[in-house]
């Protein structure tokens, strides 16, 4: 991970509040349910040996998409799964699994892989979906080390660098940085609220009547609608642009049932999770790695004991490249 990262409590919070809405994984917008295609199957093959007297360790597991994914292929003989996550977790989708994989799957939310609370040589399997690269590796590589079991095997996808996943990201992260920006955006759609509250009621359209203040203010507004417009039509991924659009005329349109401080009070969260988005999308950038960091996470399995350790790229169907699958295992 990035040598500048923000502080543990303000990942941890942000992270919560996005698993908080119910989402699987961390690329909702590409994947609708569970991954598919061909990270499923290399998942499938990495879970077709297990059996009930083995035990899986998963790490930053977000809403559990790996261990979801081992329930549907193991229902009948789950083996133990310990899934961790820095953030606080604690997926709705388990309640409708059927009792065995509902007793077998176990959250740890609130828990660094720097830190892992269990037993040397605990787990047969250690899994990681775009989860590990996130945290400090120095001190998660060897506690990884220490609880996999001997002839236990370990099982990543990490993000790639020049993978469509970050190219996004780097994109979001700007246009993140340009709606959040002071006078940007979201502060001029603050800024028109209280004006255009006014214009609900008769007295409050006379008070508007040549309000310079008012008018200034719907004039940055109309210039910064504009400008999202003209932005989209140049980004490649102008997709947070035009839902910001789309937020706006909705927010606006609340004004005519509800009091100015109950629209303000939805902007600012629409801000929170603005500001959540660009603290995740600046990770995913940090944290990807490229063939050279690939090679080195390898090489530090390797120095901690792991042997057979393996590392190549992994492409969707659609051949969009997906991220590293690294792989390794614990002489016996």
């Amino acid at each position: 991970m990035s040598d500048i990262a923000p502080p543990l409590d303000q990942r941890r919070d942000a992270w919560s509040r996005y698993w908080q809405q119910d989402v699987l994984h961390s690329l909702p917008g590409s994947f609708a349910g569970n991954y598919d295609g061909a990270i499923e199957r290399h998942w499938q093959q990495v879970f077709a040996p297990l059996g009930p007297k083995d035990r899986v360790l998963d790490l930053g597991t977000g809403n559990g998409a790996l261990p979801q994914l081992l329930c549907g292929q193991h229902a009948g003989a789950m083996p133990r799964v310990d899934a961790i996550d820095l953030a606080a977790i604690a997926p709705d989708w388990l309640q409708q699994q059927p009792q065995a994989c509902r007793e077998a799957l176990h959250f740890h939310g609130g828990t660094t892989a720097e830190a892992l609370p269990f037993e040397d040589a605990s787990f047969t399997l250690i899994t990681s979906q775009y989860g590990i690269e996130y945290c400090d590796t120095q001190r998660s590589l060897p506690e990884l080390a220490r609880v996999l079991a001997p002839a236990g095997r370990v099982a990543l996808l990490l993000h790639h660098a020049e993978s469509r996943l970050t190219e996004v990201a780097h994109e979001e992260h700007r246009l993140t940085g340009l709606l959040l920006a002071p006078d940007g955006f979201l502060d001029r759609l603050q800024q028109i609220v209280p004006w255009l509250a006014l214009a609900t009621t008769p007295d409050g359209r006379a008070r508007l009547q040549g309000n310079a203040d008012a008018n200034q203010a719907r004039a940055a507004f109309n210039q910064g609608m504009q400008a999202l417009q003209a932005e989209a039509k140049t980004s490649p991924v102008p997709d947070l642009l035009d839902d910001a659009r789309q937020f706006a005329s909705q927010a606006l349109a609340r004004l005519s049932g509800q009091p100015a401080s109950d629209v303000l009070t939805h902007i600012r969260a629409w801000r929170t999770s603005l500001e959540d988005a660009r603290l995740r999308y600046a990770e995913l950038c940090a944290c990807a790695l490229d063939a050279d960091q690939a090679a080195g996470f390898a090489q530090a399995l390797d120095a901690l004991g792991l042997r057979g350790v393996t590392f190549h790229p992994i492409a969707h169907d659609n051949g969009m490249l997906m991220g590293w699958v690294l792989n390794a295992a614990k002489p016996a």
